[in-house]
């Protein structure tokens, strides 16, 4: 709302210097100077009207330069002394002196009056602009704070609370505006103490898990991003909180379910293994009832109990596909997943990883986690496998034919001595138990698909065949029934 200003008489002066606009500065200057010219040549008396030249100077100090002001006070005293009642008598120059000393003093000093003002004007006008910018700014930092659903939280030299956003309070059980001049530490100790414990004013910025405990006692995980920062009242601390339990829960009960599946699809494979054992027993114990006088032996019937107990031992059957649903799984993001979790290991290893474009591809149906532990595992053992090659390089690549979806991965290394046993459990002399390739192999059958090696030229190559999501159930039993034979 602009402010109304009212014209006074007294104000004319002033309006004239500080108001004119500059366009009409030097002409109306140059009329007054001639006005009082003639003014003073007309009048026939003593009356000398030369100190009004300084009138001009003073309205043409805002548009001249110095040097023209000078010579605007030289010009003025001249005519001053010209049309004066005794002009050009003795003592003129000095005069003339006396004037232009007079004229160039007021003028030099209005124009730099004149310049200050308007220095200051234009200083505060960029303040108020600065200040309405910070003004913005801060409104717009101060709703994105509010707005956050993460927590923030500003703390002071000795840990407490100097601001904190509506999450934050409503992450750790606290009524709306209490938080602001408490401890943090009695519900982030670790935050509390990380601020404490640097010794000078470095700013640093990190990232930590820890425990944390809410108002009414709750405790809960939580994942804190923070940052120092140096005030002139000592070191400081911004953070981030995110309330991590929920994830924490999802995540161990994501690994559970892997887990258990792998233990299934385990003790289902070797469940096959000893149901062959338990038949050649069961063929032995029949061939040696058919004897004479051994059927009533004490030796026979504890092979037949032992016979028995095993066959119930392997009644733990690994669930089959068709019984067990299957989930739609786009290879595209598991190659993804497999990228981002494996490279670093690869990196540290000097392992190159070479994904082949693989857009496009078609879902395939089976168990996301198990397929990604399938290729971790994969990864894992050409690690081991080049560990004295130059050039270590894995590369996978999927292909589409034959109604399957087949993923290629190669490795760079030796290749394979003997690859008649290279899925056989507990192989002697594996680094671990030699359970790998076959716990993945029993996975990759659980999804109705198969896992096994390809002769090649060059290192080793396992391919992992998978059954696309869109031809359901019936191909699914069709290939579980052909891998059972």
């Amino acid at each position: 709302m602009s402010e109304t200003r009212h014209f006074r008489f007294a104000d004319l002066p002033s309006y004239l210097i500080f108001e004119t606009p500059p366009r009409w500065i030097v002409p109306v200057s140059l009329l007054m100077a001639a006005a009082i010219a003639v003014v003073d040549y007309s009048i026939h008396s003593n009356l000398s009207l030369g100190l009004m030249y300084a009138f001009p100077i003073v309205l043409s100090a805002q548009a001249l330069k110095r040097s023209q002001i000078l010579f605007a006070s030289l010009v003025c005293a001249f005519l001053r002394e010209h049309f004066a009642p005794f002009s050009w008598e003795p003592h003129a120059l000095m005069r003339i002196f006396s004037a232009f000393a007079t004229f160039a003093g007021t003028g030099l000093f209005v124009g730099e009056l004149l310049r200050s003002r308007r220095m200051a004007l234009v200083h505060n006008r960029e303040m108020k602009e600065q200040q309405s910018r910070r003004v913005e700014a801060e409104n717009q930092v101060r709703m994105l704070v509010e707005s956050s659903p993460a927590a923030i939280v500003t703390l002071d030299t000795l840990g407490r609370v100097d601001l904190a956003n509506q999450a934050a309070h409503e992450m750790l059980e606290v009524l709306p505006g209490e938080l602001p001049g408490q401890s943090i530490g009695q519900y982030l100790p670790t935050v509390e103490r990380l601020l404490l414990a640097a010794d000078n004013d470095l700013p640093y910025r990190s990232a930590t898990n820890c425990r944390g405990t809410r108002a009414n006692g709750e405790t809960f995980m939580a994942c804190v991003w923070f940052a120092t920062y140096p005030t002139s009242a000592g070191r400081r601390m911004a953070a981030i909180i995110t309330d991590t339990s929920e994830d924490l829960r999802d995540w161990q009960e994501s690994s559970l379910q892997s887990l258990l599946r792998s233990s299934r699809v385990l003790v289902g494979s070797v469940s096959h293994e000893i149901r062959n054992i338990c038949a050649a027993i069961a063929v032995v114990q029949t061939n040696l009832g058919r004897l004479p006088g051994v059927g009533q032996t004490e030796d026979y019937a504890a092979l037949e109990t032992l016979a028995q107990a095993l066959t119930r031992l392997t009644t733990v059957e690994l669930q089959s596909a068709s019984e067990q649903p299957m989930e739609s799984v786009n290879l595209e993001q598991l190659l993804d997943e497999f990228r981002i979790v494996v490279s670093p290991t690869l990196e540290s290893d000097h392992v190159e990883l070479r994904l082949v474009e693989f857009s496009g591809l078609a879902p395939v149906q089976g168990d996301r986690h198990g397929l990604l532990q399938v290729l971790l595992n994969l990864s894992r053992n050409s690690v081991r496998a080049m560990e004295g090659c130059q050039t270590k390089t894995i590369t996978v690549q999927p292909q589409v034919g034959n109604g399957f979806t087949t993923i290629r991965f190669t490795d760079s290394g030796p290749g394979v001595v003997d690859p008649a046993r290279l899925f056989q459990p507990f192989q002697p002399g594996a680094k671990s138990v030699g359970l790998g390739l076959f716990v993945s192999r029993a996975i990759v059958r659980a999804c109705g698909g198969e896992l096994f090696f390809e002769p090649s030229t060059q290192g080793c190559t396992i391919c992992m065949r998978l059954l696309p999501f869109a031809h359901g159930e019936h191909q699914n039993e069709e290939r579980i029934t052909e891998i059972s034979a």
